[in-house]
């Protein structure tokens, strides 16, 4: 006669629901400090966790809202850069810093309405911390990250959140100029001596980069003086050093 299994359960493995559960819990945030330590914070590759409804505080101001708002207003910024990358530089005050923001929004209107375009004014002490912060450099896209969660975020916070997921928009033309003085400004003045197609191509292929902007530049050299002409800022800028540097 066959013995039929054994009923009992042995008491170290059983464990009730609420117990599992909380195991299953402790599991899941080993294994995001672990995803941390070993790709740093915020750089989790799966992508980040579903979130969770009805717990904890809602956001300030939703991710999604947030990268909106950068991206109309990157669009903006670069449209005015040849303006703006002086104009900013050259400010020696929060309220000169302001006033070249509204006055680039007469020369070049925007079609959106981000509170920190709308208006500018509240935001000025925000404006100059992160213009004299170590995040700025020069960046069109650093600003606009920045500007862009305000006025419920504060910039830092904004600019964190924004370079987590870098702008896809392509550059835009009136920021060519100024990319290539930042970032490739031997070519840049060499670029300056060319007259010819020739010339343009055989320059910028003495680079080897995957940066999307020079590699435009360099599949199309016919255009490339006309595109970064179109960015050339009006007038020269103070170099500490140098005296007077054209851009």
């Amino acid at each position: 006669m066959r013995k039929r299994p054994s009923q009992t359960v042995n008491s170290e493995v059983a464990l009730s629901l609420p117990e599992i559960a909380k195991r299953l819990s402790e599991i899941n945030e080993r294994i995001e400090q672990l995803e941390a330590e070993v790709f740093g914070a915020g750089a989790n590759p799966l992508g980040p966790p579903p979130s969770k409804r009805g717990k904890g505080r809602k956001p300030k101001l939703e991710p999604k809202k947030l990268l909106h708002r950068r991206d109309q207003l990157t669009n903006w910024v670069e449209r005015n850069w040849p303006y703006l990358s002086i104009e900013l530089r050259k400010a020696r005050s929060p309220q000169q810093a302001i006033a070249s923001i509204i006055a680039a929004k007469k020369r070049m209107p925007g079609v959106f309405h981000a509170p920190f375009y709308n208006d500018p004014q509240k935001h000025e002490a925000a404006l100059w911390q992160f213009l004299k912060s170590r995040r700025f450099h020069g960046n069109p896209r650093n600003l606009a990250g920045a500007m862009a969660g305000l006025p419920e975020l504060s910039w830092k916070r904004s600019f964190d959140v924004c370079s987590i997921r870098p702008c896809k928009l392509p550059l835009a033309t009136e920021a060519y100029w100024d990319h290539m003085r930042r970032r490739f400004p031997d070519r840049l003045r060499e670029l300056r001596q060319a007259t010819t197609e020739e010339q343009v191509g055989a320059v910028l292929k003495r680079s080897r980069t995957q940066d999307p902007t020079y590699i435009y530049l360099k599949e199309n050299p016919g255009k490339a003086l006309e595109w970064l002409n179109a960015g050339k800022p009006p007038e020269a800028v103070p170099n500490r050093r140098q005296g007077m540097v054209p851009e």
